[in-house]
């Protein structure tokens, strides 16, 4: 699926970005996936932050696309990367919008120098440990088995989520990012808690009180990275609250329709990549538009929104969330502001 420009600066380019993109990894001289999904990364966030202006958005790409070029085998760096993105793009700018490139790409190279975007390190101990690693070597079996053991120590289903899947995803994401793990290593082991979370799901519904409340969640675009807010939709069905989980790529009038019929009180939108934060915004206006959806509230999480959470406010959400803990409590406190307000 190609992807038009969004900012006003590159809305003068007439190539479509995922063109460019080959493009500019054949002239760097390596056009191989994963360096394409570099530069392609680097255009999709580059106008995302100029759009939004917000650097850090683009500075949060270049915080790992070093990592993601050596193990490609690039003989190039991420600023050779962004001189070839506006030596493609000069041919369609004038001399203010090669400008805001250039401003845009220097501010973003000192933010993802600088240390300031990059996480604080997940220390895996004990089961989330033992499950990350024999999920990365393989072990399938294994790795369901430390699972399928906390379930018969009765271990409450949130902290077998929040305290085992959740750092060892989020440990994964660092592991991908710096180049340590491939691909499929992520997409298999992330296989593999997808398998966990469907395990632990009965047991959401056991002893629950239902509060008469709904939210309907989805992640925009083609996210491929679903755990995060389908583990916010499951634990809230364990709080009693009735739970859509619509996945990802949803057409926006879809997940408006779905937010009507459920008469949700919360819609929960979830964006890891840059290049998504517009589809945030296009889904709220969606949203915003049909009257049967008045009040409903929006709740936003993902990476973009925790590197700057003044996003949430310009796409039009009610309210924003870094982990799924703090997700929880934002809708328990929506839910009994409703309750008050009749």
């Amino acid at each position: 699926m190609s992807v038009a420009w969004e900012s006003p600066v590159l809305g003068r380019v007439t190539i479509e970005l995922r063109d460019l993109a080959e493009d500019i990894a054949a002239d760097l001289g390596l056009l191989s996936a994963p360096v394409l999904e570099v530069v392609r990364l680097h255009l999709e966030a580059l106008d995302s932050a100029l759009a939004m202006d917000a650097p850090e958005l683009l500075g949060d790409q270049l915080r790992w696309q070093h990592f993601r070029l050596e193990s490609a085998g690039a003989t190039f760096g991420p600023a050779e990367v962004a001189l070839a993105v506006r030596t493609h793009l000069q041919p369609y700018l004038d001399e203010a919008g090669l400008a805001a490139v250039t401003e845009m790409q220097n501010a973003a190279a000192v933010l993802g120098e600088s240390g300031a975007l990059t996480d604080a390190l997940v220390e895996l101990e004990g089961p989330a440990q033992a499950y990350l690693q024999a999920a990365l070597e393989g072990r399938r079996d294994e790795a369901i088995g430390i699972i399928r053991d906390a379930m018969l120590d009765d271990v409450d289903v949130s902290e077998i989520m929040l305290g085992i899947l959740q750092p060892a995803q989020l440990e994964l994401g660092r592991l991908w990012e710096r180049g340590e793990i491939s691909i499929a290593h992520e997409h298999y082991t992330t296989a593999i808690t997808q398998l966990s979370l469907s395990l632990l799901y009965p047991r959401l519904l056991l002893n629950r009180t239902l509060l008469g409340r709904s939210l309907v969640a989805t992640s925009v675009g083609t996210e491929a990275h679903e755990i995060g807010i389908r583990m916010i939709s499951d634990l809230m069905e364990q709080a009693g609250w009735r739970t859509t989980y619509l996945g990802a790529d949803v057409p926006h009038d879809d997940v408006v329709e779905q937010v009507a019929q459920h008469r949700a009180d919360v819609l929960a939108v979830s964006a890891t990549m840059a290049g998504h934060i517009r589809s945030v915004r296009d889904l709220i206006v969606a949203l915003r538009a049909d009257p049967r959806c008045q009040r409903v509230r929006v709740l936003v999480g993902g990476r973009p929104f925790t590197i700057n959470p003044r996003l949430a406010r310009d796409v039009g959400a009610d309210g924003w969330a870094p982990g799924a803990r703090e997700a929880i409590e934002i809708c328990r406190t929506w839910g009994e502001e409703r309750v008050r307000a009749g």
